[in-house]
C-alpha cells in the first residue's frame, strides 16, 4: 500500500474521534510500528492529527487557520451531499462552470454526467482529479501555486489564469459568513481568486452550511448582494431571511 493510500486509510479510522494506539493502528493496516509512526509524523506535521502518550487522534479543528483538506473530506459527508443535491438542481447542458476547491463541492462531481458539454474550470486539484476521472466534462485546471494542506492552486498566477476565463456558474463556498462582514476566507489568496471567478461569472452560487453561519474570518471575499442564490441548512430567523431577500438573493433551504 502506498503512503498516501495508507494515511486516508488512518484518517478514515480515526474519523470515529476515538483514540487509537499505534499498535492497534499498525494491526489494522496490516502494517509495522515502524511505518505507522512515519506516517503519523507526516501527517502531524501537516496538522492532520495529534499524539500524546502512546496514542493518536484526529486533530481537532483550529480556529484561526484553514482546516487541512483531508480532514475537512472527512467531515460532515451527509450534509455536505444534500446541499450538492440542491446545488446540482442549477446545472443544464451547454455551460461553463468555476468550481472552488472545497471539499463539500466534491459531491457535485456524481451530478455533472446527466449534462452534456459542460466545461469545468478549477483551482482544486482533488476537484480536477475527480472530475478527470469520473465524468465526460470538459476541464481546465487554473496555474498557480500548489497549497499541499488545501490541496488548491492559489496566488497571482491562478488569479491570471481566472482572469482568462467566463463562466456561466460558479459554485462557491466560503470560510464564513456574517450579515455584516459578508463572506470571508481564512487566506488572501483564497478570497482574491474567488472574487476573479465572481468578477468572470454571470451566475454566483453559493454554498453554505450552518457551521459558516454568523462567522467572520480574516478575508473578505463579498457581500450578500454579490451573489445571487445561497445554499443553506442554516435556520435563519426572520429578519435574517428579510435582509437576506433585500440583497436580491435567493435562499435555497
Amino acid at each position: 500500500m502506498y503512503d498516501i493510500e495508507r494515511q486516508k486509510k488512518i484518517l478514515e479510522i480515526l474519523s470515529d474521534n476515538k483514540p487509537y494506539s499505534v499498535y492497534k493502528l499498525a494491526e489494522m493496516l496490516y502494517a509495522s510500528g515502524a511505518t505507522i509512526r512515519r506516517d503519523l509524523t507526516k501527517m502531524e506535521q501537516k496538522g492532520l492529527v495529534t499524539r500524546t502518550f502512546g496514542a493518536v487522534m484526529l486533530n481537532p479543528y483550529p480556529t484561526n487557520k484553514e482546516i487541512s483538506f483531508e480532514l475537512r473530506e472527512k467531515s460532515n459527508i451527509t450534509q455536505k451531499r444534500a446541499l450538492c443535491t440542491k446545488a446540482a438542481e442549477f446545472l443544464k447542458d451547454n455551460i461553463s462552470i468555476f468550481i472552488d476547491s472545497s471539499s463539500t463541492l466534491l459531491h457535485i462531481v456524481p451530478f455533472l454526467n446527466s449534462y452534456n458539454n459542460i466545461t469545468i474550470i478549477t483551482n482544486g486539484l482533488f476537484m480536477a482529479q475527480e472530475v478527470i476521472s469520473h465524468t465526460k466534462c470538459n476541464l481546465y485546471l487554473c496555474g498557480g501555486n500548489v497549497q499541499a494542506n488545501t490541496n488548491s492552486i492559489l496566488g497571482p498566477m491562478a488569479i491570471n489564469s481566472i482572469q482568462n476565463f467566463h463562466a456561466d456558474l460558479l459554485f462557491m463556498s466560503c470560510g464564513g459568513f456574517d450579515f455584516d462582514f459578508g463572506f470571508s476566507e481564512y487566506t488572501v489568496d483564497s478570497a482574491e481568486l474567488k472574487k476573479k471567478m465572481i468578477e468572470n461569472s454571470d451566475k454566483v452560487i453559493l454554498i453554505c452550511d450552518h457551521s459558516k453561519i454568523n462567522k467572520k474570518v480574516l478575508f473578505n471575499t463579498c457581500n450578500l448582494k454579490d451573489i445571487d442564490i445561497m445554499i443553506s441548512n442554516a435556520k435563519f430567523s426572520d429578519d435574517e431571511k428579510e435582509k437576506i431577500k433585500q440583497a436580491n438573493v435567493t435562499l435555497v433551504q
